[in-house]
């Protein structure tokens, strides 16, 4: 028997495309009804400044808005095997090689990858590659302004930082476009606005139009904050790429 346990609306500053919400910053809305480490999958655009509904749906619970199902999260395990962590000047060149595309950027509006949104108002992690490593990473200080009651990090906000750098990952440049599919979370701890983490993600494999990406947010100590395991979704249609570009 399903029961409503709340709800939620995604603000705009929260959009992955124009016009719909960030992946990550949705699925991180729905794992905060549940434990542990959780698998958020998105079914349909989700609309942003709209109330959306969480029902409780077998050992996981669902988004509606109005009558359309948008996403569901049930428990499900994260499996990652780290790679080597970049170093300060991988992490500079990183950067510096993201910000050399900024103009092309698919969807330069994202509240987590988007260059051109304004500092202080969006994440802003440009993950370019580190040279001569499968990794793609960039440092991030989390602001106060993303933190919680209890004085931490929001858990959709790590879910979000989670998201974008798993697609940069793939590496596909200009010549694909993916959306998520899924995103698999586990969130260690919740960090301290301030503290100065390395956002890091490498590829793990094709399965025809779904691509694999793991990601990591690593602390100054070398220890794991959160993880994840994404699937991207390649997208064929040019007038559904088009119009996603277009956030009609």
């Amino acid at each position: 028997m399903s029961q409503r346990l709340g709800s939620f609306r995604v603000d705009r500053r929260y959009c992955g495309p124009p016009n719909s919400g960030n992946g990550g910053y949705v699925c991180g809305q729905l794992a905060r009804y549940l434990k542990g480490p959780v698998k958020g999958k998105l079914l349909a655009p989700t609309p942003l400044e709209t109330e959306l509904d969480i029902v409780s749906e077998g050992r996981g619970v669902a988004a509606y808005a109005g009558k359309q199902r948008i996403a569901v999260a049930a428990p499900a395990p994260v499996e990652i095997e780290l790679p080597e962590l970049p170093s300060e000047i991988g992490l500079r060149a990183a950067r510096a090689a993201y910000l050399v595309d900024a103009d092309g950027h698919p969807l330069s509006h994202c509240f987590v990858c988007g260059p051109a949104r304004a500092q202080g108002d969006a994440l802003r992690l440009f993950t370019g590659p580190v040279p001569n490593s499968p990794v793609n990473a960039d440092t991030w200080v989390p602001s106060e302004d993303f933190a919680a009651d209890d004085g931490l990090i929001r858990s959709e906000i790590l879910w979000s930082a989670l998201d974008c750098p798993t697609a940069f990952a793939l590496r596909h440049g200009d010549t694909k476009l993916c959306l998520l599919g899924s995103l698999i979370a586990e969130i260690y701890r919740r960090p301290k606005p301030g503290e100065r983490l390395i956002v890091m993600a490498w590829a793990r494999g094709v399965d025809g139009r779904k691509n694999y990406g793991d990601g990591a947010l690593i602390d100054e100590n070398g220890e794991i904050v959160a993880a994840a395991n994404a699937t991207w979704i390649e997208l064929t249609d040019p007038k559904m790429i088009e119009a996603v570009k277009a956030g009609s």
